[in-house]
């Protein structure tokens, strides 16, 4: 199972995690993952967008935040 991961809304995404003199660099990720349902005889599919922001600070573990929101899958 994977580790917990910390979700934040679009307004805290926004606002910075650390203090400029933190030297915390963040990259936006993306996961797809699919919605099945079954049908019948058949299984219709349907892709899930996730978007997380990946952080690193010199001398910390780096840390994931989800920054889906409602606008992403539309």
């Amino acid at each position: 199972m994977a580790p917990p991961t910390t979700i934040r809304g679009r307004d805290q995404a926004l606002a910075p995690l650390a203090t400029p003199d933190s030297h915390t660099h963040c990259h936006l990720k993306e996961l797809v993952q699919w919605e099945c349902q079954f049908k019948g005889a058949d299984y219709i599919c349907s892709p899930f967008k996730r978007l997380f922001e990946h952080c690193t600070a010199p001398g910390k573990a780096a840390t994931n935040y989800e920054v889906t929101d409602t606008y992403t899958n539309s």
